[in-house]
């Protein structure tokens, strides 16, 4: 194991110096923690190198430069930090720097609330100091090695490491970096000139693979978010079609989404707040009469104020457009949150999405969604035919709410999400573990 531990000064910039895809940097103004902390990484014994700075030195780091390590190990104090860095909003600025890289948080202080302020955040893991052990950092770092060592080489041009590279200009935005890419569509981090602030925009060149159902289910999209105007929906900022592409400007939500949350237990209590915000979400969209046919964690946004939002209506579907010609069982929707009846071609109703919120609900409580299964075809049969799984002893009481949301038959779940929100309520005052 090589460590360069002693390779930064203090307050210094990390150099620039290639580095191979092994090289992990500990952050921390104290330089005998964050050096202890070096030590702890070489006690592992695995081919991980570490580099240790200052808070400042990975403020000013060049980000093509921030994203050639392994993972960032970053050291907070929630209860005793000073008033010029809030350690929330450090590790939210490291993570919308690094997207793409590992972020361990360890706190010196803090409880269970700072846990989850920094998993919000964007951190990939959270352990407090005291019990932070050998075990535990060999258990995250080793799949660092399970990627080829990349040689050594010079930091990568800007464009090309924020996965800028051949992406068109867009008028009145500068592209900052790739955020997600699909087969039909890419978003960026972009500056709004305008407006200036950051957004998600959401880009689909207009070229031999986009089909005319593509187009027109961005078009979709542009038409129905303009519609909605409400807090537990995504805010479209701008949006429009020139003859190179189709462009679509969100509200950037930097602490992530749900997906990213449920990699960490989730209490009762956040659960039940997580499900009556999504509910208090399909109200608005249902009453628009539009259903979403895509609920699912990634499509559900955080704030810093833990507020769920609502995103991509790419598969939306609203009353007045007629079903299409041809339609067959087929369905855009995500296999482990998608109803039965979505799965044989139904016309599409508010109960579509309830039932996508009972998997969620299951989901935050137990771990993991009730129906899975080695291929699509297991999914979907389950979905038609097996029981609702039952959650352990303490969250019981939620077990009924769930039920109903997951029924086979439509006809026997909540007829709207105001319904099932009633039932919330009067579930919300029995104390859960």
């Amino acid at each position: 194991m090589s460590a360069r531990s002693d390779s930064l000064p203090a307050d210094a910039e990390p150099t620039a110096a290639p580095r191979t895809a092994r090289t992990c940097l500990i952050v921390h103004d104290d330089a005998e923690l964050r050096h202890k902390l070096a030590d702890l990484v070489r006690r592992t014994a695995l081919a991980v190198e570490s580099d240790v700075g200052s808070v400042l030195a990975l403020e000013t780091m060049a980000e093509e430069q921030l994203g050639g390590y392994a993972a960032l190990l970053l050291m907070v104090e929630f209860m005793r930090r000073a008033d010029r860095v809030d350690p929330a909003e450090l590790i939210l600025r490291t993570r919308s720097r690094a997207p793409g890289v590992p972020l361990f948080v360890i706190a010196r202080d803090g409880d269970e609330r700072c846990a989850v302020r920094a998993i919000k955040a964007g951190a990939s893991d959270y352990w407090p100091i005291y019990s932070l052990s050998v075990a535990d950092l060999a258990a995250a770092l080793r799949p660092l090695l399970r990627a080829p060592v990349r040689p050594a080489r010079a930091p990568a041009a800007p464009a090309a490491a924020a996965g800028l590279a051949g992406a068109p200009p867009i008028a009145g935005y500068r592209l900052q970096k790739r955020l997600a890419h699909s087969e039909t569509a890419t978003v960026y981090l972009a500056h709004s000139e305008a407006l200036a602030r950051t957004v998600a925009l959401k880009l689909q060149t207009i070229d031999h693979r986009a089909s005319a159902s593509d187009r027109q289910r961005f078009e979709r999209e542009c038409d129905i978010l303009s519609r909605l105007n409400h807090r537990s929906v995504a805010d479209i900022i701008d949006f429009g079609i020139t003859s190179e592409y189709l462009f679509l400007a969100l509200e950037y939500f930097p602490c992530g989404s749900l997906r990213e949350r449920l990699r960490h237990p989730v209490s009762a209590a956040d659960a039940i707040g997580y499900a009556r915000q999504i509910a208090e979400a399909l109200q608005v969209v249902h009453a628009a009469g539009v259903f979403h046919r895509d609920i699912k964690p990634s499509n559900l946004m955080l704030t810093a104020e833990n507020r769920i939002v609502l995103i991509d209506f790419g598969s939306a579907r609203a009353p007045l457009v007629a079903a299409d010609a041809g339609r067959s069982t087929q369905t855009t929707a995500t296999p482990y949150y998608v109803c039965p009846e979505h799965l044989e071609g139904a016309e599409p109703d508010p109960r579509f999405d309830l039932y996508s919120l009972g998997i969620i609900f299951y989901e935050m409580l137990a771990g993991e969604p009730p129906f899975r299964g080695a291929t699509l075809a297991e999914i979907f049969e389950r979905h038609r035919r097996a029981p609702v799984p039952r959650l352990r002893a303490e969250y019981a009481a939620c077990q009924p709410l769930i039920d109903r949301l997951l029924e086979k038959n439509p006809a026997d779940r909540f007829a709207s999400a105001t319904e099932f929100l009633e039932a919330l309520q009067r579930l919300e005052p029995q104390r859960l573990a």
